[in-house]
């Protein structure tokens, strides 16, 4: 037996997403949801798709960071488009030649960069929409991927914990560096990028505010509970009139009408308070459903325009197939509704596919570089965006155990053990690679070049999967949230000292030994 046929507007709901205020399912995936019809929908390959893309956009970002502000002055093997501006800011050092200031380390400056972006992703209430810079009826609002993406690829990649402490480990051991151990040097780099890490993170929530009292005031407004007059009725200047003494007696007359008898504010005021607190982010939701449902009531919408809208056509072809629709019984807001749809539909079609014809075009840009003009630092960067897809998924699947380990436990339940174990696996790797380059290429009998591919992909696993799969942005919001938490007491500082210290002392037992035999001095 056939089911009952749908209401055609009720077809056009089902099918395109419907959009509202910051809470919207709208995609731009809605004409390519047959390629993922084969998935099973436990396993969220799309969050891991842009996971990716966004991953190698944060790595692309760190490295070239890392040449501009020290790399190229201090080592200058890379002669690019980058190196005649690179060579003249010489901020920081690698720790290795003979130049000083390793405290400044290689990775400071991106990992500043993603710990502010970290902060301005991270909203102050729940209620807030998560792209701050977008107003809260934008439909990238309710894309949860991409923020996802924002977060754990963008910003999780752009910072690294792995390669700033493997730099720590190389100074405070000596081995392979111009100026011997640099123990205090290692020492303030620790306190340093914690200090920068943290700071940048807690000024972005401050600028993530500001953004959303500039794009969404109604929502703000709502949230502190009256606007630009809320909190200060207890510190309101009382009046009195003054008598003939000059002493201060009875309050006016005047004071009475406008405050009320007892000194509080009139109920004319509290109304109007309240109607400019209604006019919040919840009401502006409940218009838009309540225009849909005005939308779905109409059934004489014409089968052309019903496909157009499906298969997500663009502007123009709506406009003109949504001339076939009957303007009487209330019709013309049903096309003014399809109209802003599709238009929604093809702005976020290009906003949610622009990150992938930027990694596509950076990967060609690698490639040919390496193979026109035999760079071995494009080599080594198309390798690192390979790998750092891989590091980026693994720290995103580990930061689902936060949380979850030892919930029945009031004394360690609030250590966040996937962004612990992401950060002590990624430096495990990290300084095992700078290990083994040290010993095989550095010291070894020089049958390895240091543009080899040995070399090359040593350096893009350090780089890339390592990288990727440590994180500074995480790890200091995650400080900054137990510190709210608990503000009374320490646990903040011993997650921060802790990991630091744990990371270091792993990762001296690690290069110290193999460095040092092969060197000759063990």
């Amino acid at each position: 037996e056939n089911p009952p046929p749908q209401s055609q507007s009720s077809i056009i709901r089902t099918n395109m997403s419907e959009l509202t205020d910051g809470d919207a399912t709208f995609t731009s995936f809605a004409t390519f949801n047959t390629l993922f019809t084969f998935v099973p929908s436990t396993f969220d390959w799309k969050s891991i798709i842009y996971l990716s893309v966004y991953a190698i956009m944060g790595s692309t970002i760190r490295s070239f960071l890392s040449r501009l502000f020290g790399v190229d002055c201090e080592v200058g093997n890379v002669q690019d488009f980058l190196t005649s501006l690179s060579s003249r800011i010489c901020v920081t050092v690698t720790g290795k030649t003979i130049q000083t200031g390793g405290a400044i380390f290689a990775d400071l400056p991106s990992n500043i960069l993603g710990c502010f972006i970290m902060g301005i992703m991270t909203t102050l209430s729940s209620d807030w929409p998560a792209v701050p810079w977008l107003k809260s009826t934008h439909p990238i609002q309710g894309m949860t991927h991409v923020h996802v993406s924002l977060k754990t690829g963008l910003c999780g990649s752009l910072t690294t914990f792995a390669s700033w402490n493997s730099q720590m480990v190389v100074m405070m051991n000596g081995s392979g560096t111009e100026l011997g151990s640099q123990v205090v040097p290692a020492l303030f780099g620790y306190m340093i990028g914690l200090h920068c890490g943290v700071g940048s993170f807690v000024f972005g929530t401050k600028v993530s505010s500001w953004l959303n009292r500039w794009k969404n005031p109604s929502l703000v407004r709502f949230d502190d509970g009256g606007g630009r007059n809320a909190g200060r009725s207890g510190n309101r200047r009382r009046h009195y009139r003054r008598d003939s003494g000059g002493n201060y007696g009875r309050r006016s007359r005047r004071y009475h009408l406008r405050h009320g008898s007892h000194g509080r504010s009139s109920p004319t005021r509290k109304r109007k308070k309240k109607e400019e607190a209604d006019c919040s982010f919840s009401e502006h939701v409940a218009k838009k459903e309540s225009l849909l449902k005005e939308a779905s009531s109409t059934k004489d919408i014409d089968n052309t325009v019903k496909s157009n809208v499906m298969n997500g056509n663009n502007d123009n072809s709506i406009a003109n197939t949504s001339t076939i629709v009957n303007d009487n019984n209330g019709l013309q807001r049903t096309k003014y509704i399809i109209e802003e749809q599709a238009h929604q539909l093809s702005k976020v079609f290009y906003l949610e596919n622009l990150p992938f014809l930027i990694v596509a075009g950076l990967f060609l840009f690698y490639i040919l570089s390496d193979t026109l003009s035999n760079i071995a630092f494009y080599r080594f960067m198309w390798l690192s965006s390979l790998l750092t897809p891989p590091g980026a998924i693994l720290r995103w699947k580990l930061s689902k155990l936060n949380g979850t380990i030892f919930q029945h436990s009031r004394k360690w339940k609030w250590v966040p053990y996937g962004t612990l174990m992401a950060n002590v696996l990624g430096s495990l790797v990290s300084i095992s690679c700078v290990a083994t380059y040290q010993h095989v290429v550095v010291n070894g009998s020089g049958s390895y070049s240091k543009d080899g591919w040995l070399a090359v992909f040593l350096k893009a696993t350090q780089v890339g999967f390592a990288g990727s799969l440590s994180t500074v942005s995480t790890f200091v919001k995650e400080i900054v949230d137990i510190s709210k938490k608990y503000p009374s007491h320490a646990k903040s500082c011993y997650y921060g000292i802790g990991t630091i210290v744990c990371c270091c002392l792993l990762g001296l037992s690690i290069y110290s030994p193999i460095v040092r035999s092969s060197a000759g001095t063990v």
